[in-house]
């Protein structure tokens, strides 16, 4: 009898279902069919906010020679009218960049995050991650079996000091770390902010102990009370940032456009990896993100989006505050698209899972943030719900949650 399991790799047998597809994509899958569950699971785009005018009206007016540049292979680190426009929008934040020799084209920041991982990390290397941290970003280091050294979080985001304190022992050790993977602004999952002094310090920390550090910034532009704060990036001297960020929170995720910023030795070594696996991205959403860039039409999209999803925080937490019970904690985000909730210690979210989906409503556990075993915390998402459903769902879990405390 034919064994599918004897076929795999090593690196095949550790491909187990993920939450992201079990929960996030199978709720979607059900929203998308007229199936009533309250998905407060990923990151996806309000429906009613995309940009369907604008790309509708792009296309209508390409002129022939754009849909032949669309329609044909293109460069691996993507097309130039795009990369211009991109080092245009990062100048804006203070990030200056050659758009010909430091910009790859991604697809999504997904993929950013793949080729850092198959470029810098060997099996054993020591990556600095948060405590908790993105559950695709660990997924994706987990691949190639590095050590991993969490940092607790606090209000400010990664506690620094005590990463500066564990550097100090792990040179003690005889090893140096090689990155370090952060989320700075409106972190996922905890929307905490990295203070301007500790963005200072992890910059020094990188010179001190000669590490790269891997910005991922998908929520910074989405900030519910002033600009988004200065990327780490635009405070890099040396070149040891990579700085990712990507359309699927401020345009569309469908269009699958993301894109990576750092030095030109590491930009080149990425597009050669790239290569061996995409080719290059596709030529119609990289034509539409360009156009989007150059009309304003990004510029307009990003203050719609955010006063959208500031009015979904506020019912979320106005339901919570009335719903959930006293025993739970969380935190009131200024930006980004999640909200993170802790329970006491006797409440496994992960086993809770499957009882709210019953009652018609989903979350991702807290356990598939961290690199060890933390069970009794939930990220709730507020962007993709309607108001009305964000109130229902909330009163499901709130129930649900007062059951077990």
């Amino acid at each position: 009898m034919f064994d599918p399991e004897k076929h795999y790799s090593k690196l095949g047998h550790t491909f187990k279902p993920s939450v992201l597809n079990t929960v996030v994509l199978a709720a979607f899958d059900l929203i998308k069919q007229g199936k009533k569950l309250i998905s407060m699971t990923g990151g996806s785009y309000d429906v009613p906010s995309m940009p369907v005018e604008e790309v509708k009206r792009i296309f209508a007016e390409a002129p022939r020679e754009a849909w032949s540049d669309m329609l044909q292979y293109g460069s691996t680190t993507g097309m130039s009218s795009l990369k211009n426009e991109l080092a245009k929008f990062m100048g804006e934040a203070g990030i200056e960049t050659d758009p010909k020799s430091e910009i790859i084209v991604t697809t999504g920041s997904q993929e950013a995050i793949d080729l850092a991982t198959r470029v810098f990390i060997d099996p054993k290397d020591v990556i600095y991650i948060g405590k908790p941290t993105y559950l695709q970003a660990l997924s994706a280091f987990k691949t190639v079996n590095p050590e991993f050294r969490e940092v607790e979080l606090d209000t400010d985001g990664m506690n620094t000091d005590l990463m500066e304190k564990d550097m100090k022992q792990l040179k003690s050790e005889g090893k140096s770390p090689k990155m370090l993977y952060i989320i700075p602004s409106f972190q996922n999952p905890t929307s905490t902010v990295l203070s301007m002094e500790r963005r200072k310090h992890a910059l020094e920390l990188a010179e001190e102990y000669d590490f790269i550090i891997f910005e991922d910034n998908p929520y910074g532009y989405i900030s519910f009370s002033g600009p988004m704060p200065k990327p780490m990036a635009a405070m890099d001297k040396s070149g040891r940032v990579m700085y990712t960020s990507t359309f699927s929170k401020i345009v569309s995720p469908g269009m699958r456009l993301g894109w990576l910023q750092g030095h030109k030795d590491f930009v080149f070594k990425m597009s050669e990896a790239k290569g061996r696996i995409s080719i290059s991205n596709d030529g119609l959403a990289q034509y539409v993100g360009a156009e989007m860039l150059r009309r304003g039409d990004v510029a307009k999209q990003i203050p719609k989006i955010t006063n959208v999803y500031r009015k979904k925080r506020d019912v979320m937490l106005e339901t919570m505050a009335t719903t959930f019970p006293k025993e739970a904690k969380w935190n009131a985000p200024r930006g980004g698209l999640f909200l993170w909730v802790e329970m006491p210690e006797l409440v496994n979210t992960t086993e809770l899972l499957g009882e709210c989906v019953k009652r018609g409503a989903a979350y991702i556990p807290g356990s598939n943030f961290f690199a060890g075993d933390v069970h009794n915390c939930i990220r709730l998402n507020y962007s993709l719900p309607s108001e009305e459903d964000i109130v229902d769902g909330i009163q499901i879990l709130g129930k649900l949650l007062t059951e077990q405390v």
